[in-house]
Order: structure tokens, then C-alpha cells, then sequence
């Protein structure tokens, strides 16, 4: 009867030790933004200009593009709002807080709406 116990309280442990790794999830967080005059090529650009100034490695989709921190993640989608528009979403992942993973996400809906330099103007001499 003992011996049946203490096989049950080790397998009992064996059990929760293996599923304890599956309940530290990452803290997720997301928005979007509509951008108005701004179109879906237009959106996947920013979004590349904003992963190339945080120099970190990236995966590029039709529609997304996908950054990777070493505690962390995002993801930058772009879809066509029809004619001269597009919806922005945003999800970033944080190991440990999700307090990372929102200003993440607030920076990035913030710089992805501010419009881009455009120099088409002439140079002044």
C-alpha cells in the first residue's frame, strides 16, 4: 500500500514538473491603427524602415513582418483597406511582463503612424 503511494506521488510529480513549462506563457499584447492615405505597400514599408532602426532579426512575409528580440517578439501586419488605405495590427510578446510587451506595442503603433520623410523636394544649395 505504501509502495503504491509513493509510486503514485512520483508520477504525481513527474506530471506537474512537465506542465509546469507549458503554463509560463509569454504576455501578449495588440492594437491597430487605421492608416488613412496610406496603403498597403505604403504600410509593409514603414514597417521595414521601423525594423531596419532596431536592428534585430526579422522574417518577411506578404503581409507581416515579424521581429525577434531575446526576450521577446513581434508582429507587424498590413492589410488593404481599399483605395488609398490600410489597417496596421501589432502584436508584441514579452517572456516575462507584459508591461514590455504593451510599451512595445504603443512605440510601435506611434512610429508607424507618424509619415515618413519624403524627399522629393530639391536640395537647397
Amino acid at each position: 500500500m505504501v509502495l503504491r503511494r509513493f509510486a503514485a506521488s512520483i508520477v504525481g510529480l513527474s506530471l506537474a514538473a512537465v506542465s509546469l513549462p507549458a503554463e509560463a506563457r509569454p504576455e501578449i499584447a495588440s492594437g491597430d491603427q487605421w492608416l488613412e492615405g496610406i496603403d498597403q505597400a505604403q504600410c509593409l514599408s514603414r514597417a521595414d524602415a521601423f525594423i531596419g532602426e532596431l536592428n534585430v532579426p526579422t522574417e518577411v512575409g506578404d503581409i507581416d513582418r515579424t521581429g525577434y528580440f531575446d526576450d521577446g517578439v513581434f508582429r507587424i501586419l498590413c492589410y488593404d483597406g481599399g483605395g488609398d488605405s490600410s489597417m496596421l495590427l501589432v502584436f508584441s510578446a514579452h517572456n516575462d511582463s507584459i508591461e514590455v510587451a504593451t510599451q512595445f506595442l504603443q512605440f510601435a503603433l506611434e512610429e508607424l503612424a507618424v509619415p515618413m520623410a519624403i524627399s522629393d523636394e530639391p536640395e537647397a544649395l
